[in-house]
Order: C-alpha cells, then sequence, then structure tokens
C-alpha cells in the first residue's frame, strides 16, 4: 500500500524539488560565469548582491513575513491586505530612487559603485521585495508550483539576459552585464506581479492594514539587516579588507553551501505554515517529532556536501578559486546551523514576538562585525568563514532559549541537537584533514549517510504509525 501524503507533505516536497531543478540553474551556470569573468569581476557581483540583500529589507519592510499572522487576522480579506500593501512597496521604490538622485554621488564613493550602478542596486531589491510578498501569499495555499514558475522566470531570465549582455554591449565590464540581466529581469518580473496582485483585489489605504503590516513587521527590519550582516556583510568586508578576487573567491566557495540553502529554503515555506497549523491544535509532540526528523535530514545533507566541496570548488571555479576549498567546509556548517534556527524561530512569529528576533539577531550579526574585522585582518579571507559561523552558533543558542520560552518546549531537542552538531563537527574535522585524499572522505560520507538515512527512514515509520494511530483513536472517540 502506498504512502498517502498530506497537503503540506506535498508542498514541502514540491517545493523542495523544483528549487533543486530552478536554483540548479544559477548553480551550473557559475563554471560559466567564474570562467568568463575574472575573480575581481565575479567579486564585484557578488558584493553587488550582498548591498542587494541590505536594500531589500529597507525596500520590502520585512512585511512579506506578516502575511501568515495577517491571514489569521483578515482571513477572507487576505488578498485586499495583500494588494493594499504593495502600495507600500511602491513608496519606498521612489522614496530610495530619490535618495539615490540626490545623494548617489556620495553614497557610491562610499560603497564603491558609481550613481548608475546604485540605482541598478534599488531597481534589484524592489524587485526582489514584490516577489518575496508574492511568495508569501501564494504559500497560504501551498500553490508551490505558482512559486516555482516566478523562481525559474527569475532564475532563468537573469542568467540567459547576463550572458548576452557580457558577450555584446558589456565585454569590458563583464560585471556591469551581470548586474544589468539580474537587475533588468527582477524588476519586470515584480512590475507584472504587482499588475496582478492589484487586479486580484483593489488596494485600500487604510491604517488598518497599513498599521498591522508596519506594527507587526518593522521590528524585523533590524533583525533582517542584521541576518544579512551575517550572511552577506562578509563579502563586503573582504572586499575592504584585502580586495575584489578574494571577495570572488569567497563568494564561489559560498555558492557550495546552495544545496543545503535550497533545502532550507524550501522546507521553511512548508515547515511554517504546517507549524502554525499544528500549534493551534496544540500538537507540540507531533512538532518535535517532525522537528528531530528534518533536522536528521539536514545531517546528512551537511556531511555530504562537505565531503564533495573540494572538488565542486575545482569544477565550478577552477584554479583560480581553489584556495576556496578550505572556506567551503565552516560554510557548509552555517547552512546547517541556519537551518536549525528555521525550524524553532517559526515559534517567535507566530507568538508575534518579533522584538525578540529582532534583538537575538542583532546580537550575532554584532559579534560577525567585530570577529570579522579582527580575524580577516589578521588571517585572511578564509577566517571570515569561521567567524561567521562561530556567529551563527551564537545566534541559534539564544533563538533556542526565547522559543523555549515562548512555547513551553523545546521544538528541537537540545541532546538531538548536540548529537547532530557532533556528527557535523567529526565530519568537518575529517574533511580538513584528508582534504587530499577523495577516498578517505568520500568512504567516510558514505559510512555515515548509510547510518543516518536508515535511521531517518525507521523514525519516518515510527512518525506515520503514531498518526495512524492517533486518528483511529480519535475516529472511536467521534463513535
Amino acid at each position: 500500500m502506498g504512502i498517502v501524503l498530506d497537503k503540506s507533505t506535498k508542498a514541502g516536497l514540491g517545493y523542495t524539488m523544483g528549487n533543486v531543478l530552478v536554483k540548479g540553474i544559477s548553480f551550473l551556470t557559475l563554471p560559466l560565469f567564474s570562467r568568463i569573468m575574472t575573480t575581481e569581476e565575479f567579486g564585484i557581483y557578488n558584493v553587488f548582491v550582498s548591498y542587494e540583500a541590505i536594500l531589500y529589507v529597507i525596500s520590502g519592510l520585512a512585511i512579506h513575513t506578516s502575511v501568515r499572522s495577517a491571514k489569521l487576522e483578515f482571513k477572507e480579506r487576505i488578498d485586499e491586505y495583500i494588494s493594499s500593501v504593495a502600495l507600500i512597496y511602491i513608496l519606498n521604490f521612489v522614496i530610495l530612487s530619490g535618495i539615490v538622485l540626490w545623494f548617489g554621488e556620495n553614497l557610491g564613493n562610499w560603497m564603491g559603485f558609481d550613481r548608475p550602478v546604485l540605482e541598478l542596486l534599488v531597481m534589484y531589491s524592489f524587485g526582489n521585495a514584490v516577489l518575496a510578498l508574492y511568495n508569501g501569499r501564494i504559500s497560504l495555499d501551498y500553490l508551490y508550483r505558482r512559486y516555482l514558475a516566478a523562481a525559474f522566470l527569475n532564475s532563468a531570465g537573469s542568467i540567459a539576459l547576463s550572458v548576452v549582455l557580457i558577450f555584446t554591449v558589456c565585454r569590458a565590464n563583464k560585471e556591469t552585464g551581470r548586474i544589468l540581466g539580474a537587475t533588468v529581469t527582477a524588476f519586470l518580473l515584480a512590475l507584472v506581479i504587482l499588475a496582478v496582485l492589484l487586479k486580484t483585489a483593489k488596494p485600500v489605504c487604510t491604517r488598518m492594514y497599513w498599521g498591522f503590516a508596519l506594527k507587526y513587521s518593522l521590528p524585523i527590519v533590524p533583525h533582517g539587516i542584521s541576518q544579512v550582516i551575517l550572511a552577506q556583510f562578509d563579502r563586503i568586508m573582504i572586499r575592504t579588507l584585502v580586495g575584489n578576487a578574494e571577495a570572488g573567491i569567497y563568494s564561489l566557495a559560498g555558492n557550495i553551501k546552495l544545496i543545503l540553502v535550497i533545502m532550507t529554503d524550501s522546507v521553511a515555506m512548508a515547515w511554517s505554515t504546517w507549524f502554525y497549523e499544528q500549534i493551534e491544535r496544540k500538537e507540540i509532540k507531533m512538532i518535535q517529532s517532525r522537528a528531530n526528523q528534518l533536522a536528521l535530514l539536514s545531517v546528512i545533507c551537511t556531511v555530504g556536501c562537505m565531503a564533495i566541496a573540494p572538488e565542486l570548488i575545482g569544477l565550478l571555479g577552477g584554479d583560480a578559486y581553489a584556495a576556496g576549498k578550505y572556506a567551503a567546509i565552516p560554510m557548509i556548517l552555517d547552512a546547517f546551523v541556519l537551518f536549525q534556527y528555521n525550524l524553532i524561530v517559526v515559534a517567535e512569529y507566530y507568538r508575534k514576538k518579533t522584538v525578540c528576533i529582532m534583538w537575538g539577531t542583532m546580537m550575532a550579526a554584532g559579534i560577525n562585525l567585530v570577529t570579522n574585522y579582527i580575524f580577516i585582518t589578521r588571517f585572511g579571507f578564509i577566517a571570515a568563514a569561521y567567524t561567521t559561523l562561530f556567529s551563527y552558533t551564537c545566534y541559534l543558542a539564544v533563538h533556542l532559549a526565547i522559543s523555549r520560552r515562548l512555547v513551553g518546549a523545546f521544538i528541537l531537542s537540545l541532546g538531538r541537537l548536540a548529537f547532530y552538531a557532533g556528527i557535523t563537527l567529526v565530519s568537518a574535522g575529517i574533511n580538513l584533514y584528508f582534504m587530499q585524499s577523495v577516498p578517505m572522505r568520500w568512504g567516510v560520507c558514505a559510512v555515515l549517510v548509510l547510518v543516518l538515512g536508515s535511521r531517518l527512514i525507521q523514525e519516518a515509520g515510527v512518525l506515520e504509525k503514531r498518526k495512524k494511530r492517533g486518528k483511529e483513536e480519535d475516529d472511536q472517540k467521534g463513535c
């Protein structure tokens, strides 16, 4: 008899499999861009993306994070809410464009970009912010196919247009071609999405909607910027303290963890909606069991990524990026820690304790800035990978404590978490020590994946039996 998947599980699988295909396009085209662009040009583009990540938070004011709570608050009027808050995005775009127009020269000197690039930065951040709002809306109904369609158009369009520009009008400045390709695609897609949202429901400029959105989301803006500092600011600091080439090498190494990032984003999309449903029913044990399973899955993926990281560096970048393999291992561990964070932070969003999220993340970002400055200047760009890992660990610890207080129990068992972290750290040590030995790295990985994989299958079976038993008991009570 086949396994029957519920709606949230199907959506989770859909997001994950589709994300692998869509973002896999970007991953597979890395060898193209890393070879047609110099390490310096590659570094400049990635620093642009890092700045965009900061401006993205400001452009959208993190309003997309309010969508699930808005659904509970406004119910059938959710589409009217979405179209109404979309006007805030348009207003912010106009304001940011005006700031660049008037202060672009000074900002450009400080950031290392000229005024036209800063205008592209505003357009790119606006496009991605609108796309996040749209994704938040369609995820409420588990419409993962629409999400994947938008993501595919954004990814494929960006790559295709960038290649055309690099080989035609931007031959002398290839980083400009890459920036233009990404920006124009995201901006045009955002315009289409806005048209759809405004057509679905007529926007209403009311304090009820705007007030709810801003009250919920504004405390998350410092949190979002702090998240960017944790995830992206090391590239900016490496460019400033070391150079563009080193920023390019470090950025390519960061792409190795893309497999885990894809899984994290996909699972988080379905997990948050499922979590809200379960917590409303007080199903704490069910949440804990599922969280432990997902954490185990992340361990398996982490071990696998670390084992093949050196080979992927060579494949994606070639000899010019070889030094990045020593940064890739701790960066993959970053993704492991971030996955666990996403499992637990949803409790803070559910309780609407966004101020707690803000302070916890700002603390970790502060640690990251200080440790990055100290260790990058002393030990070079690879040190940034380890300081960022340390900062993420502090980040997780703070939010573990906060979520425990809000829910009354640890969503993720501390014992399990410590055990899983121990496995990933030992695996990381083995991979670093045997960096030049493929058989040793791959052999250890194969053993761990087989053992952990069998454990995951066993736990999944136990959980399904428990769910079936609970359903039968409910049916009996109903009779």
